[in-house]
């Protein structure tokens, strides 16, 4: 899918953030764990972060921001190999629930300035 298709296809704005948060859920070795991240990339409705443990597409996992207090449920989108020069797989996440678990204000997609 080209840039452009991605673009239509995506509901909001994508922003490069890193945000502190925790995950937590099952491996695919079947193994509980927590894992204190940054995220990479971050929308209204999900986002990406490197993490050392692998997780399956279809996997649910909580996503804690412990400065804010917020816990949302998200799914594994997708979940790739390891980079090159780290040991972290890159997850896509998308969110389960209605909660503003990034501490982010997403303008509307038709918000545009007024012209004076």
């Amino acid at each position: 899918m080209s840039e452009d298709n991605l673009r239509a296809y995506r509901r909001t704005l994508r922003l490069t953030m890193s945000i502190p948060v925790v995950i937590l859920g099952v491996d695919t070795d079947g193994n509980s764990f927590s894992e204190s991240r940054h995220t990479q990339v971050i929308n209204e409705h999900g986002g990406e972060i490197a993490m050392a443990h692998r997780l399956a597409v279809g996997t649910e996992v909580s996503v804690e921001n412990r400065a804010m207090g917020v816990v949302s449920k998200a799914i594994v989108m997708s979940s790739g190999a390891k980079y090159q020069a780290r040991d972290l797989h890159p997850v896509v996440l998308k969110l389960l629930e209605a909660k503003n678990v990034w501490g982010i204000i997403f303008e509307p997609d038709d918000w545009r300035p007024v012209a004076s």
